[in-house]
């Protein structure tokens, strides 16, 4: 996996151990800090292109749901899997979706 993620997050989640477990606290004296702390896989080449075009959009100055969301269509950012187009809903479900990954729910 690399440097892009912290594989220690999969295998506690194939696990079943909680966080905070004896399998995850760490041994101060031998503490690696990942740079990827919170990834528990590297990033997909969709989940890679929809970061890019969300620094752009926000690089431009735009910042509201509608603005988003048309951006995306229109610099044609593939939509998550089962929808035709950006929609605010959709970006909020992807949003959550990513999110959950990075909790591990």
């Amino acid at each position: 996996m690399g440097d892009d993620c912290n594989p220690q997050l999969a295998a506690i989640r194939e696990s079943g151990a909680r966080k905070g477990g004896e399998a995850t606290i760490e041994d101060p004296g031998h503490v690696e800090n990942l740079r990827w702390q919170t990834r528990p896989a590297p990033l997909t080449p969709e989940e890679n292109a929809l970061a890019d075009a969300l620094q752009t959009i926000f690089a431009d100055g735009v910042y509201e749901l509608d603005g988003i969301v048309e951006r995306l269509d229109r610099m044609k950012i593939a939509p998550p899997s089962g929808a035709s187009a950006w929609t605010e809903q959709t970006f909020r479900a992807e949003l959550r979706r990513l999110a959950d990954l990075t909790r591990g729910s």
